[in-house]
């Protein structure tokens, strides 16, 4: 029984450091051999792939939750906007690889369909939490919704090159600039 949950362990341990490392898109071999373990095992104690990354957003939702059911948010709009800001860059820096593992296997995978919708909700419920003003407009909170969103994120850090640091001076800018008008 012990072995057995170890083994496990070992698995999703193994599919975790893969990705993390560049890997986005593991075979069950290459997941066995990471792990040591034999290509049958991964089967033994996983049904399929499928389950597998289930286990793996299970891992990544426990780092994503904290920040996305803070609800403590508190000073000016300004002060607001940037703990919003703060707070799910560093989580979404945290998150990358395996956001864009989900990407190759969206498609396919009703686990990952399901746990982006879950993931879009929970930013939407944060988002109006911290930005109450944004109730009242739909246009400008769809927006800003964007501006805050994972999706958001990869496009100013990969597509566009920015730092980490432009990046949240950018959202901070681009939101702060909707709020106002």
């Amino acid at each position: 029984m012990e072995r057995g949950r170890v083994t496990r362990g070992k698995i999703v341990a193994a599919l975790l450091d893969l990705i993390r490392a560049g890997n986005l898109s593991p075979t069950s071999d290459d997941v066995a051999q990471y792990a040591k373990v034999g290509g049958r095992t991964v089967f033994r104690h996983f049904q399929d792939m499928e389950s597998l990354f289930e286990e793996m957003n299970a891992q990544v939702r426990s780092l994503v939750e904290p920040v996305l059911t803070q609800a403590d948010w508190e000073g000016s709009l300004a002060q607001r906007i940037g703990q919003l800001v703060m707070a799910r860059s560093a989580t979404f820096e945290a998150i990358t690889a395996f956001y864009l593992s989900g990407d190759t296997r969206l498609h396919t995978s009703p686990t990952l369909q399901r746990a982006r919708g879950q993931f879009a909700t929970q930013q939407r419920r944060q988002l109006l939490a911290c930005l109450p003003e944004l109730r009242d407009q739909p246009g400008v909170a769809a927006a800003v919704e964007l501006l805050t969103s994972m999706e958001g994120w990869l496009r100013l850090r990969r597509a566009q090159g920015l730092s980490f640091d432009q990046s949240q001076q950018a959202i901070v800018a681009a939101v702060s600039r909707l709020l106002a008008a």
